[in-house]
């Protein structure tokens, strides 16, 4: 379909990006202290725990090890020396160490909450969500006001995908202390992936309340407008993330893409033209630029911001086809046959590539060709049918056999 104006918009890349991050986690920074009213460890037990406390506040995670280490030649079964070496082990990126510790520990006090937090919150960080569930219950049930526990929990859950559990866990964690920025985020961020972007929204409303600048939720704030079809307010968010954080080239990007939506062109131009100040890699960006571009007639520009593109990713059948459109406006309908072809191989089952490919080739007088794609177009989207009459140049193929055996 050659004159792209008077038929169809381009085509677009993937559309608004959401930040897909991991859900923030929280800790307890202190490390267990040993409860003085217990008795029975010797002096020195005592005092390797506490020199360990003070090399792991001051940074030395080695230090620290060692220290708690010779606690535990002196009474193994010293949980708190266990469930800080646990913590050392962790802070030193040694998950599998600080698991063992942490196992230990919970074996040792079973009835004590903050080892099995700990022990949640290892697991969570080697990937076995399965295990961090386990243990972040273990902590909620015996202390159930601990609302790091129910937002680590919650993001657990996330990760396995039980969204209708994160969401409850959150809350738990909200109703316990509802001025949790991160907690907030999170559920904005598990009611955007439930596709409830009113809830979404709330949430995030909460989070900003606590957190004017964090730029995150703006972010996903805007994608949740967008997503709703709002981009007026989406673009306002996407604005004001840009002004907190202005060399973040995907807030420009998504900016972009609402601008376009808008019919912003000249705004969708410069919001592209920034995301390509901070990143020139990526392709979706160019593609879209190049839309943009097409939308103002501006076809040298729109030609090379799809050619940077391809550069990019050579098999960006989106790409091609958007080529192959502003060639065809330009009337080089060979160049735009090249480009047509290029994305009906990479996508063969994209019925509007073999119609701009039909079209293309029948004003070319390439009859046969033409029908050929038509007859592809039309059986992968029967519906097609009732707009292939309005085309001037479809209209000596009506009565082509391979066409009249198509119709309903």
């Amino acid at each position: 379909m050659g004159r792209r104006d008077e038929r169809e918009p381009p085509a677009t890349s993937s559309r608004a990006r959401r930040r897909r991050a991991r859900p923030i986690k929280m800790s307890r920074g202190s490390s267990a202290r040993r409860d003085p009213s217990r008795k029975g460890e010797t002096a020195h037990a005592l005092l390797f725990l506490e020199e360990g406390m003070s090399r792991f506040s001051a940074g030395d995670f080695p230090g620290a090890i060692n220290s708690w280490e010779k606690a535990l030649e002196l009474e193994p079964d010293l949980f708190e020396a266990w469930n800080n070496l646990g913590k050392a082990r962790e802070a030193s990126g040694q998950h599998g160490e600080a698991i063992r510790a942490y196992h230990r520990a919970t074996e040792i006090a079973q009835e004590q909450h903050e080892p099995w937090f700990n022990l949640g919150n290892a697991e969570d960080s080697s990937g076995d969500y399965a295990a961090a569930v386990a243990a972040y219950q273990r902590a909620v049930e015996l202390e159930p006001n601990m609302f790091e526990a129910w937002n680590n929990l919650g993001n657990a859950q996330v990760h396995l995908g039980n969204l209708e559990e994160a969401v409850t866990c959150y809350r738990r964690a909200l109703d316990i202390h509802p001025g949790l920025y991160e907690t907030w985020f999170n559920l904005g961020n598990t009611w955007a992936d439930l596709h409830q972007m009113d809830q979404a929204i709330d949430a995030y409303r909460h989070a900003l309340e606590i957190r004017p600048d964090a730029y995150q939720v703006l972010y996903n704030m805007g994608f949740a407008h967008a997503s709703r079809g709002d981009f007026a307010r989406a673009m306002e968010e996407y604005r004001r993330a840009s002004t907190l954080a202005p060399n973040d080239y995907e807030v420009w990007y998504n900016l972009g893409n609402v601008c376009l939506d808008l019919g912003f062109h000249g705004q969708a131009v410069e919001a592209y033209g920034k995301a390509l100040e901070h990143h020139r890699k990526d392709h979706e960006v160019w593609n879209n630029l190049g839309n943009a571009l097409a939308q103002q007639r501006r076809h040298s520009e729109a030609i090379s911001s799809y050619q940077q593109a391809l550069q990019l990713k050579p098999d960006y059948d989106v790409s091609w086809n958007n080529l192959g459109n502003v060639l065809d406006e330009r009337g080089d309908l060979e160049a735009a046959s090249r480009a047509y072809e290029r994305a009906t191989t990479l996508a063969p089952d994209q019925p509007t590539y073999h119609l701009n490919r039909a079209s293309v080739l029948a004003r070319r007088g390439d009859v046969d060709s033409a029908v050929e794609h038509l007859v592809q177009a039309l059986a992968l989207s029967p519906e097609l049918r009732h707009f292939v009459p309005g085309f001037a140049e479809f209209a000596p193929l009506l009565d082509h056999p391979k066409l009249l055996s198509c119709k309903e």
